[in-house]
């Protein structure tokens, strides 16, 4: 069995969630494949800065996962990482993103394409009121 690693950040500015709509139609949060040499925080770093244009800061120990089948023999794990946005202004990778914004929280849970990551989400927005966030 194959298998792939892709890191991302849930994003949160001013009480809203960047999401993106991915050119194959999906809304879910940045992410893209981890490189050789690269830890998952850089790699979350990186691929949320080449999809959206934002510098974003992650917080510690806001670490989630998801794993899932891409093809019967490959398995997916996917790392995100609870970030805030520090600067830039959105800019969708065009090779990539079709559309890309900041939701408030609610419409988000209806937006994100797939079950398991409205999950991840709501298990997010929980932890982000035991910070205050």
């Amino acid at each position: 069995m194959k298998k792939e690693k892709s890191c991302g950040c849930i994003v949160i500015n001013n009480g809203e969630v960047l999401l993106v709509k991915h050119n194959d139609g999906h809304i879910a949060f940045p992410k893209g494949h981890i490189e050789d040499g690269e830890t998952e925080e850089q790699c979350a770093l990186r691929e949320t800065f080449e999809e959206t244009g934002l510098k974003v800061k992650i917080i510690k120990g806001y670490r989630y996962t998801q794993t899932y089948f891409v093809k019967q023999d490959v398995l997916k794990e996917v790392v995100y990482f609870l970030a805030e946005k520090e600067e830039g202004i959105l800019q969708r990778q065009e090779k990539e993103i079709a559309s890309l914004g900041f939701y408030p929280y609610k419409d988000a849970l209806f937006l994100i394409t797939y079950l398991d990551t409205i999950k991840l989400f709501k298990e997010v927005i929980n932890d982000m009121k035991k910070i205050n966030m």
